[in-house]
């Protein structure tokens, strides 16, 4: 059967009734023994006969019927939801695996799916027939630790939110985060002869980054970004015609250390909130590499004080990750492409020189939405104004409860087992032994007895 249903234009055609309109004619009609059933079509508009078959047995819809009843894939956009709301969303894949274990559970053989398991047009089919419910899309990953911040440890740090940011004003708030900037635009679809198996862009990139500070108020402010190379000197060229305000410094590793942070602060904050009057706040990370004796005495001597986020929810508390970065770095990559197709085109990576140029781009491209994503990512994570349920509301619940578990089904439940405690057995073993090899020898997995050194 073709997926979009064409009729034949030479066949007789019918009239489609609004299944809504039907609905409320039956309901009428069956709720007042006065009326007659012509007086109710013809209220409605509808034929008598279609209101007579609706009204005396169960209608089904023209066509092929649907393997599944409309209650039972409501059950599934249900159990689909709350695996995803648990950080565990089922692909396409898992849909038509579940769709097969519940057939084979209750015991149905359906003759469209090959041993009871449906194809790809099964899954079209249905995610056409739920688009309000669901939707596919791109997932980002996040480690397990990040997955483990839970609703009592985001209630505690609002609590001690509360207390920091009481009488502090919006533009007295300042978010800072650390990010990088890399030599790669990512990959882009592109047109090619159909059947090419194998699309390739000649451009030059590689993994080479480098680390900018950015900062933003909660009134929607953005201060000048700092800049640090991986670098053991700095040169007059790596620092001009960037954005108005910005500051470059170099550090071995090419990321902020202590003395890249205490300066950020000296050179930057302090020189912002010079002159604003009242208490100020710095909100960000609680790395090592960012505190010392000598800044802590240096934000405390201008009434600044530090508000460090919990460990592993930058995801969902910082606001410059929340609603900044992703757009910041999606127009880097736009701007580095356009760069390395024209005056890059001959470069390898991005050239220390050229650098300051980029970010003056970049930084004037973000311009135009800048302070109104940064002020997003503030109400986004319950800072300005102050909200915790923003921020609780995008994680799951401690519990389920009665009805959740009533409705999840064995085959959803065993699907979930297997993501999450399944085993393909391939682990590190415990012990190994040293093997005693002159170099340049190889050696066969039956030969470790020979070689190995022997237990003590």
């Amino acid at each position: 059967m073709p997926r979009v249903y064409k009729p034949d234009p030479t066949r007789k055609r019918y009239k489609k009734y609004s299944i809504e309109i039907i609905k409320k004619a039956v309901e009428e009609y069956a709720s007042s023994r006065n009326l007659k059933l012509e007086d109710v079509a013809k209220k409605y508009g509808i034929h008598k006969s279609v209101l007579y078959r609706h009204s005396t047995r169960d209608m089904k819809q023209h066509g092929g019927q649907r393997a599944l009843s409309d209650e039972t894939e409501m059950l599934l956009i249900e159990n689909i939801n709350k695996c995803a709301e648990w950080g565990y969303p089922l692909d396409t894949l898992d849909l038509r695996y579940i769709v097969k274990m519940y057939l084979d559970k209750i015991g149905i053989i359906h003759k469209r799916f090959k041993d009871n398991f449906p194809g790809p047009d099964f899954v079209q089919s249905f995610l056409l027939r739920h688009k309000n419910e669901i939707s596919q899309r791109v997932c980002e990953n996040i480690k397990r630790v990040r997955a483990k911040v839970s609703p009592d440890t985001i209630k505690e740090y609002f609590i001690e939110l509360a207390k920091s940011l009481n009488g502090v004003p919006a533009s007295n708030i300042l978010n800072y985060d650390e990010t990088n900037l890399t030599d790669d635009p990512g990959r882009k679809k592109i047109l090619i002869k159909r059947g090419c198996k194998y699309p390739e862009r000649v451009l030059n990139h590689t993994k080479a980054s480098v680390s900018i500070m950015m900062a933003g108020t909660a009134d929607g402010k953005m201060l000048p970004p700092y800049v640090v190379y991986k670098a053991t000197h700095l040169y007059d060229s790596w620092i001009q015609h960037g954005p108005e305000g910005t500051r470059y410094n170099r550090s071995t590793s090419g990321w902020f250390d202590g003395t890249t942070f205490e300066d950020w602060v000296q050179n930057m904050v302090v020189p912002y909130f010079k002159d604003l009057p009242d208490r100020k706040c710095l909100i960000g990370d609680n790395l090592s590499s960012h505190l010392s004796a000598d800044l802590i005495q240096i934000c405390k001597t201008h009434n600044i004080d530090f508000v460090f986020l919990p460990a592993n929810s930058t995801h969902l508390t910082q606001p410059l990750d929340v609603a900044f970065f992703r757009p910041m770095k999606r127009a880097w990559r736009q701007l580095i492409l356009k760069w390395k197709k024209t005056d890059g085109r001959q470069s390898p990576t991005i050239p220390k020189g050229c650098f300051p140029k980029l970010l003056k781009l970049l930084i004037d491209e973000l311009q135009i939405n800048a302070s109104k994503n940064i002020i997003a990512g503030f109400k986004k994570t319950g800072i300005s104004p102050l909200n915790e349920h923003e921020i609780l509301a995008r994680l799951p619940g401690e519990d389920l409860d009665e009805n959740h578990e009533s409705a999840v089904e064995d085959s959803v439940v065993t699907l979930l087992k297997e993501m999450r405690y399944g085993s393909m057995n391939i682990v590190e073993p415990r012990r190994k032994r040293k093997l005693n090899v002159l170099p340049g020898k190889s050696v066969a997995p039956e030969e470790i007895e020979d070689y190995a050194e022997a237990d003590y």
